[in-house]
């Protein structure tokens, strides 16, 4: 009962006894109504026929009726399953076909009934009372007998063969029996049929997915999944895209697994990086602090001096380094909400452009800002956008030489806006352009330049992100670098 194939069996196999069931039971009812109804209409030819036979019925009664009950006898002498009364208007029953009755003095047929129903449908059957049984239906036929529009009385007829109270006839029960029997076995092999066809359409395919699935848990996620362990795949119907869609989940694990595995090291080599950056000015600085307390009464002034400015300055990076990590990871929350809010990159780069101007002077570089006229709006968070320019203007200002130059721009794409900041420094050598905007990698030849966390250009490639941008380089060694930010308008 844990497979497939045996819960589809047992379902079918249900199905079709419970239809043979309600078959039966519908078969049984319509025979037994086709019975009543040709018992009624016989009934009813009958009486019509002997009204018409005897139109003085009643004036017979009247004079003699002691002797109409035989006259009612010889009329169903070939018919010893039918009773039939002479009634007065109240229902008490004045001649009988069969024997006289104890009770009928105190007792009479319900003719409100009867006349209803021939008052509604004459061709439907009449469910009346037998004046032989008390508290017993029978199918009844019955007529009025008139004269001069006056209602005298009732010829009442009873069909005991068509007995509502009883059973089905035996020749009938046995016609139901056997027409339920027919049934049932039809229905089940109905039902078998529809299985094998079910387990060839449904469970087949089913099958051969769970062994691709059993396969990919053997075997995991290392490899490529080939095509043709993921049948039925061409198919338009429900099992061709339950197929495609396993597969497709299959694949995006593979990758997930893969992301998942690079990220981890991602994460080995982020750790190791920061335990080198932390280590190597924090080692730095724990050595000038030391040599200023043990050398303190040698030292000159000027010595002393030196190795507080040198301690200050370690100090002063693993602040921006931690500062850097706190940032870092406050952008990495996944719960953060940017606040957007339409401002003008034009205007946003000149406030940049004299907040770095002093320090561009003063390591005796150029700094200039360029955007056009017209600049539409973006709609970003101001405070993001001005941090990552910042990250931006500050590596450039760090790269480039005594008397080069760095420009800021800003215009527009087929994307949005873009920002750049372009310097005349050394430029980035091709096989670290693919990595720069990693976190904690740092070119081979800056690495020894202090004030570099690695973590900057990190820090400017996540706030694009966050507005669904994105950011590229490009540089040749030796003739500078472009770092670009494309950002959507308002």
């Amino acid at each position: 009962m844990n497979s497939l194939r045996a819960r589809v069996l047992m379902l079918v196999a249900g199905a079709g006894l419970l239809t043979a069931i309600v078959l039966a039971a519908v078969m049984h009812m319509s025979v037994r109504s086709y019975y009543t109804d040709v018992v009624y209409s016989q009934s009813r030819a009958f009486i019509d026929r002997v009204v018409e036979m005897y139109p003085d019925l009643w004036e017979s009664y009247e004079r003699d009726p002691d002797a109409f009950s035989d006259k009612l006898a010889a009329y169903t002498v070939f018919s010893p399953n039918t009773g039939m009364y002479l009634l007065d208007p109240k229902g008490r029953v004045l001649a009988t076909s069969g024997e006289h009755r104890l009770f009928w003095s105190n007792w009479q047929v319900d003719l409100a009934r009867v006349r209803d129903s021939l008052a509604r449908d004459a061709s439907m059957p009449i469910d009346g009372m037998d004046p032989d049984h008390l508290n017993k239906a029978c199918i009844v036929a019955a007529r009025p007998l008139m004269r001069d529009g006056k209602e005298l009385g009732w010829l009442y007829v009873v069909a005991r063969a068509a007995d509502i109270g009883t059973q089905t006839p035996e020749l009938l029960k046995s016609y139901a029996i056997q027409t339920a029997v027919k049934v049932a076995l039809l229905t089940l092999a109905i039902g078998v049929a529809l299985t094998v066809a079910m387990i060839a359409l449904l469970t087949r395919p089913l099958t051969a997915l769970t062994r691709a699935a059993e396969r990919v848990r053997s075997g995991g996620f290392s490899a490529p999944l080939c095509e043709s362990e993921f049948p039925f795949r061409d198919r338009n119907d429900e099992i061709g895209r339950l197929s495609r869609t396993f597969r497709e989940t299959l694949e995006r694990l593979r990758l997930e697994m893969d992301r998942v595995t690079q990220t981890d090291a991602h994460r080995r080599e982020m750790v190791a990086n920061v335990s080198h950056d932390l280590r190597t000015p924090l080692t730095a600085l724990i050595g000038q602090l030391e040599t200023i307390r043990l050398k303190a009464d040698t030292l000159d002034r000027e010595s002393r001096e030196r190795f507080i400015d040198a301690a200050v300055n370690n100090a002063h990076h693993l602040r921006r380094l931690t500062d850097a990590l706190n940032e870092l990871a406050k952008l990495d929350n996944p719960e953060l909400r940017i606040e957007r809010e339409p401002i003008a990159l034009g205007e946003l780069a000149d406030d940049l452009a004299q907040r770095y101007g002093i320090r561009a002077d003063e390591a005796g570089v150029q700094l200039r800002v360029t955007y056009p006229d017209g600049l539409p709006l973006a709609r970003v968070d101001a405070g993001l956008i001005e941090r990552a320019l910042g990250n931006l203007l500050d590596n450039a200002i760090r790269v480039t030489p005594p008397g080069g130059t760095i420009e800021l721009r800003v215009g527009t794409g087929s994307e949005g806006l873009r920002v750049e900041v372009a310097d005349s420094g050394p430029g980035v050598a091709a096989e670290d352009q693919g990595r720069v905007f990693n976190r904690f990698y740092q070119g081979s030849k800056h690495r020894e330049q202090r004030g570099s966390s690695g973590l900057g250009l990190a820090i400017v490639k996540r706030v694009a992100e966050l507005h669904g941008g994105r950011v590229g380089l490009e540089s040749a060694p030796s003739r500078g670098a472009t770092f670009w930010m494309l950002l959507p308008a308002a």
